[in-house]
């Protein structure tokens, strides 16, 4: 483990697909693993954290049957629906998002994609963030086409989200209103038009071990700039809503997984870590790069006072760089 740890410091050594199945499927060697993990995480980011907060500027309305989704079309959810924000109300979340100290501002709408009208207010308010605050934007917009991914980069978009999701075996007991094709195609654009990538998936639907490496060496493939690792929430109301496959050592393993394969790569402790962790999330901030403060698209997250406490007592540095 150490030679395999020294290798990936040095660029000189990857991780397999075998060595990827034991850390998931590891038991009570796992702490060596992890601490392995530890050493990368500090060898390359040490005491850094990215503050990340989601905003929902487009809720419900969606054609789509993603099973894990309460803003999916055959969802019984109850949650607020309303089409895309105004300008001025996606900026006065800038600045909310500003004054808590996130360095990344991730604007998500519902849908398979926005119309033309959609991209262009977008595009405007986006503009007028990046004049007036040093944040970057991420923005996840569905299955863009390719003058809009043009069009969302010259308006300053750093990065675009575009999740696989789960493992394409697993995919059409998933989702069957579109395909993983469809979702790698869409991030295969993104790498053609320059354009960073925030591509991960949400664990804990149904796939298996040997799923889970496939996909994420996929994943690696593709190359994304940032990885969020999702652990489903089973909201009451979505098709999901009884999964309850994963534990907090699980997540653990994956996450550590992750680390070994993304060395260099923003790895985000995403939705679902205060679900499943709970008081063993400081273990996964010591091996990750980035989370969200706040809640998610449909779904409460933890306390931010919690969040940033867990950083204090860690030491974190997770102040945002200005540009």
């Amino acid at each position: 483990m150490m030679e395999l740890t020294k290798g990936v410091c040095q660029d000189k050594r990857e991780l397999t697909e075998k060595e990827a199945l034991e850390i998931l499927k590891s038991e009570e060697d796992f702490w060596e693993f992890y601490g392995q993990a530890v050493i990368i995480k500090n060898h390359f980011t040490r005491t850094k954290m990215s503050l990340n907060v989601l905003l929902n500027a487009k809720s419900g309305l969606c054609a789509e049957d993603c099973g894990y989704c309460a803003q999916s079309k055959d969802s019984e959810s109850e949650i607020q629906v309303y089409s895309l924000l105004s300008g001025d109300e996606i900026y006065k979340r800038a600045v909310i998002a500003c004054k808590r100290k996130a360095r990344t501002l991730c604007i998500a709408t519902s849908g398979t994609r926005l119309n033309k009208e959609e991209i262009t207010r977008l595009g405007e308010v986006i503009r007028r963030i990046k004049a007036d605050m040093p944040l970057k934007i991420c923005l996840s917009v569905g299955l863009s086409k390719k003058d809009q991914i043009f069009y969302l980069k010259s308006c300053g978009v750093d990065r675009l989200n575009h999740n696989l999701n789960t493992a394409e075996g697993n995919y059409q007991k998933i989702a069957s209103t579109h395909t993983y094709k469809e979702r790698k195609e869409t991030l295969k654009l993104m790498e053609e038009m320059q354009v960073h990538s925030c591509s991960g998936f949400i664990a804990g639907m149904g796939e298996t071990d040997e799923q889970l490496v496939d996909l994420a060496f996929e994943l690696k493939d593709l190359n994304p700039h940032a990885v969020p690792v999702n652990f489903l929430i089973p909201i009451k109301g979505t098709k999901l809503e009884d999964f309850q496959q994963l534990t907090a050592m699980k997540c653990l393993k994956i996450l550590t997984m992750m680390r070994f394969l993304f060395p260099r790569t923003e790895l985000r402790a995403s939705a679902g870590r205060e679900y499943y962790l709970q008081e063993l999330q400081p273990l996964a901030l010591l091996i990750t790069d980035s989370i969200f403060l706040g809640d998610y698209l449909t779904s409460a997250g933890q306390e931010e006072d919690r969040d940033i406490a867990m950083l204090d007592l860690l030491e974190f540095a997770y102040e945002p760089e200005q540009s």
